[in-house]
C-alpha cells in the first residue's frame, strides 16, 4: 500500500470519484505553492506507478517446460512380508 504525504505548501482543491461496473476512478486535485513539494509530489508518484508495473509483471512459467519441470512422485515403499523369526 502507497501514501502521499502533503506538506504545509499543499492543499486539497477538489475529489471526486466514478463508478463504472465493478470499477471506480478517484480524481484529486491538489494545488502546489512550492516547486520543491511539487517535485516531492511526482517523484513518489512515478516510485507508486512503477512499484504497480512491477507487481502486474509477474514473471509466468512458459507453457511448453511446465511439464518437464515437474518432480515425479516417489515410488511407494516396498510391501515386503513379515514373518516373526526372519532377521
Amino acid at each position: 500500500m502507497s501514501s502521499i504525504w502533503l506538506d504545509e505548501h499543499c492543499s486539497l482543491k477538489s475529489y471526486s470519484a466514478t463508478t463504472k461496473g465493478g470499477k471506480s476512478m478517484l480524481r484529486i486535485e491538489i494545488d502546489v505553492r512550492d516547486h520543491y513539494s511539487l517535485g516531492y509530489l511526482l517523484r513518489h508518484l512515478d516510485e507508486i506507478e512503477a512499484e504497480q508495473k512491477a507487481a502486474a509483471r509477474k514473471p509466468r512459467p512458459a507453457k511448453g517446460k511446465a511439464k518437464s519441470d515437474q518432480l515425479a512422485l516417489p515410488s511407494p515403499p516396498l510391501q515386503l512380508p513379515y514373518f516373526p523369526g526372519d532377521e
